[in-house]
């Protein structure tokens, strides 16, 4: 079957999957396409309910046992864990990630703690996007549209386009990637980095890589730390957290779907995980439950797969994606180009006719050596 899987600049990407492929796979052949395969832990793919509820699609159960319809299957590919850019080894994962924050700018959801880093990140944008400023015809129009998603004003006078163009103009000479990375570094310097919103009437929550944050009526933070338990019952998400010392607080909050409360309960637990542990549980990656059907089957036999369909589908915290990343990058780099040894003649002869290329080949040999013994095994 065939998956239509959407970039972040709404470029698509078809995937043929198999007719029970679990949600890894598809995720793993979009990857590969694009050449991240060692950092695909830090996205995962989106699709929309029955109800129209966005949600993530859980990898490590069957596609068609959670998607309504038929094929082909409509994914976005999304950031799901936020890093800090000095984190992310390969450039076109750091591209997805520019593409990820270019477009919740331009849809209103980054939320910006001044407007001078607003102003910084419409420069950086246009360096990213335009290149070296043009004092001759500067891209006004695309000032004013950059400046308009990020302050949220209609209206945009002629100070705050000449403070961008000079802003701008500061960067001449930055490279595109080089412009990418500050524009991420910028953002993530911001408290709502990585934050993933949830509304439930009139009340928003923010569960991100410190903890939660709520932000109406009241803002309040809730550190990891402080958590006791959480749990979703139907449509009522509980939460018992430590409030002032020795006081035990409660939070509960009803949605209108099972869904939606199962989406905060997931979203908490996955990434406390990767942000906050050094490893992924085993109570966390051995929860599950069954339809009707496989409830029945396991009273006779436990043991049985049938209708079984994992809570969460994370595998790795941020340490151990970073660290498997490293390696299998330095693996290919050892691979991709093995060393070709030539016969004594041979080497001699070559040396007589090419002493310049002896001396590249004596420093190319003492540089990857230096760059073997400095290398974390």
């Amino acid at each position: 079957m065939w998956c239509l899987v959407s970039q972040p600049n709404s470029v698509i990407i078809e995937v043929e999957v198999t007719q029970k492929a679990k949600g890894q796979e598809c995720l793993e052949k979009v990857c590969s396409c694009l050449g991240i395969n060692n950092e695909s832990d830090y996205f995962g793919l989106k699709y929309h309910s029955v109800k129209g509820q966005e949600c993530w699609l859980n990898l490590r159960n069957p596609i068609e046992r959670q998607v309504g319809g038929v094929a082909p299957f409509r994914f976005a590919l999304r950031v799901k864990f936020w890093v800090p850019p000095h984190l992310v080894l390969q450039d076109t994962t750091r591209h997805l990630f520019y593409l990820h924050a270019k477009m919740d700018i331009a849809e209103g959801r980054l939320k910006l703690d001044s407007r001078d880093t607003a102003l910084k990140l419409a420069a950086l944008i246009s360096q990213a996007e335009l290149g070296d400023f043009e004092p001759v015809c500067p891209p006004v129009h695309f000032y004013e549209q950059w400046c308009q998603y990020l302050l949220g004003e209609t209206l945009i006078d002629n100070s705050t386009i000449e403070k961008v163009a000079e802003m701008h103009d500061n960067v001449k000479g930055m490279k595109t990637l080089a412009a990418e990375y500050w524009l991420l570094k910028e953002i993530s310097t911001n408290e709502c980095y990585g934050e993933e919103i949830f509304t439930c009437k009139g009340t928003a929550l923010g569960i991100g890589p410190h903890g939660i944050t709520i932000y109406e009526p009241q803002k309040q933070t809730i550190a990891y730390t402080a958590i006791k338990s959480a749990a979703s019952h139907r449509r009522v998400f509980q939460l018992s957290y430590e409030q002032g010392g020795e006081t035990c607080a409660m939070l509960e909050l009803k949605f209108d779907s099972s869904l939606a409360a199962s989406a905060v309960y997931r979203a908490l637990t996955e990434k406390h995980a990767f942000y906050s542990c050094e490893t992924v549980r085993g109570a966390v990656t051995s929860q599950f439950i069954r339809d009707l059907k496989g409830t029945i089957v396991s009273i006779f036999n436990e043991s049985t797969p049938l209708g079984k369909k994992y809570v969460f589908d994370i595998r790795r915290t941020c340490r151990e994606v970073h660290d498997n990343a490293r390696r299998a990058l330095y693996q290919d780099a050892s691979t991709s180009q093995p060393p070709q040894p030539l016969s004594p003649t041979l080497t001699l002869a070559a040396n007589k006719q090419h002493p310049a290329k002896q001396q590249q080949n004596s420093a190319t040999e003492k540089l990857a050596r230096l760059l073997d013994a400095l290398t974390c095994r």
